[in-house]
């Protein structure tokens, strides 16, 4: 049986584009997802994603989260798929098109995203790929001391989603996109003092291991399969790929799970 985007895809999640930042944030934190379509009446004009927001933050000082609006941080790049869609063709638009989710535009509009394609690999691909056939090896790596601020920037510049923290070429912690989240609270009207008023300010007094979590890795002789069930189970976007030593060897991202679908192309048998 082949997959289908219908066999992947949940009701979206939405906000109006007159709706502001900080409704945007906590309506992310309240589901804990990553995106949400902005509409206008039932028409999705785009997206607003964790990467989004924090990038629109270190760009534009001094603004409130309530005094911006939805439609000022929009990624205008969306691209609709049928429900009958074979899952294959699903994950090469998204690799061609770098982005992380689809949409279907039905009378209840869903969608989904490169986490629902690691389930259904994790689900059905077991015993077909090790991770280090489709690890990335080049790690964006910072250390315990760097500045919160300097990973924000590593973040932006390499448009990636996070970066993991080492000490002496081990992994000792990471950082993402969503645990940025909770410290855009405090470019919120008057929560914190004018001296550090916004995320570039907090940035800079904040280090790397005071919001970075602790990584679960994994080593490159691993079953692919088994890495997505973690990613899935743990709700990550990435573990570091390790070798005997706990030396880091690389990462392994939900990027990666999805070219391994791609490329793997095997009828599923059920």
């Amino acid at each position: 049986m082949d997959f289908t985007a219908e066999s992947v895809s949940k009701k979206a999640i939405t906000i109006q584009a007159t709706d502001n930042l900080s409704d945007a944030r906590d309506i992310m934190l309240k589901h804990n997802i990553s995106r949400i379509v902005v509409v206008r009446n039932d028409t999705p004009l785009g997206m607003i994603t964790e990467k989004g927001i924090a990038s629109y933050l270190y760009k534009e000082i001094g603004e409130s989260l309530d005094e911006i609006r939805t439609s000022k941080v929009i990624t205008k790049h969306i691209i609709s798929v049928s429900k009958d869609t074979p899952i294959y063709e699903c994950a090469k638009i998204m690799i061609d098109n770098k982005i992380s989710s689809l949409i279907i535009p039905n009378h209840e509009m869903s969608i989904f995203t490169k986490s629902d394609l690691v389930r259904l690999y994790a689900e059905n691909y077991k015993q077909i790929n090790n991770v280090r056939d489709f690890m990335t090896k080049n790690v964006l790596t910072l250390l315990p001391s760097h500045s919160l601020h300097s990973a924000l920037a590593v973040m932006l510049k390499n448009k990636v989603s996070r970066v993991i923290v080492t000490k002496d070429n081990k992994p000792v912690g990471i950082i993402t996109s969503r645990d940025l989240m909770p410290i855009t609270a405090f470019v919120e009207g008057d929560k914190f003092e004018k001296t550090v008023d916004n995320l570039s300010g907090i940035g800079h007094v904040m280090l790397a291991r005071d919001v970075m979590k602790k990584p679960i890795s994994i080593t490159d002789t691993a079953d692919l399969a088994v890495a997505a069930q973690i990613m899935n189970d743990k709700r990550i976007s990435g573990l570091p790929v390790i070798d005997s030593e706990n030396n880091l060897n690389g990462i392994v991202t939900r990027t990666d799970i999805v070219k391994a679908l791609l490329e793997t192309k095997k009828e599923l048998v059920h």
